[in-house]
C-alpha cells in the first residue's frame, strides 16, 4: 500500500512480512481444530472405557477447568480491550498490559485457553485429545509467541525487553 508520496506505508509492509503461515491462524482454532479431530478419533477408536464414577468425577473437573480456563482468557483478554490495544496477535500493540495474570505470566490467554482445551477432554472422558495436546502448543511457542513478541519489542522496545526479563513465558 502506498500514501500520497508513493512510499510503501510501513505498518502494512512490516505486518504482511512478519506474519504468515501459522501466525495468520486466530490461537482459539489452532486449539480448537486438534480438540475436535481428538474428540472424534475418541469416539471412533477410543483409547479408554472410563466407569461411571470416574466419568462422573472427570465430568466436573471439566466443567471446572473450562471455567477457570475461560474467565482466566475472558480476563485476559478484556485487559487489553481496556488498554486500548490490540488481542490480535500479528497486529501492533499500543501499550504494554503488566496488570492481572500478566504480572506472572506474559502469555495468560494461552494459558487460559489450554486450561479450556484440557476441560473439554475431561468432560468428554477423551484421551485421544491428550496426545493431539502438544500440536497447538508446540505451533503457539515455536511460531506465533515468537512473532507476538518481536512486534512488542520494535513497538515498545526496552519497557518490554524489561518486561520479558521480568516475567516468564508461561508458568
Amino acid at each position: 500500500m502506498e500514501n500520497r508520496n508513493g512510499a510503501a506505508d510501513q505498518s502494512s509492509r512490516a505486518t504482511a512480512r512478519r506474519a504468515r503461515g501459522w501466525e495468520l491462524i486466530p490461537p482459539p482454532l489452532l486449539f480448537v481444530v486438534p480438540l475436535l479431530l481428538g474428540v472424534l478419533l475418541e469416539r471412533r477408536f477410543p483409547l479408554l472405557d472410563v466407569e461411571p464414577p470416574v466419568a462422573r468425577g472427570l465430568y466436573w473437573l471439566g466443567i471446572a477447568l473450562i471455567v477457570i480456563g475461560a474467565g482466566h482468557a475472558a480476563t485476559s483478554a478484556a485487559l487489553f480491550l481496556r488498554n486500548r490495544t490490540t488481542i490480535i496477535p500479528h497486529h501492533r500493540s499500543k501499550a504494554l498490559v503488566t496488570s492481572g495474570a500478566y504480572r506472572w505470566t506474559r502469555n495468560p490467554m494461552y494459558l487460559g485457553l489450554t486450561l479450556v482445551y484440557l476441560g473439554v477432554t475431561a468432560l468428554v472422558a477423551a484421551v485421544w485429545p491428550l496426545v493431539l495436546l502438544p500440536l497447538p502448543l508446540l505451533i503457539v511457542n515455536a511460531y506465533v509467541i515468537p512473532m507476538e513478541e518481536r512486534l512488542l519489542e520494535e513497538a515498545l522496545g526496552s519497557t518490554y525487553l524489561q518486561y520479558k526479563a521480568r516475567v516468564r513465558r508461561w508458568l
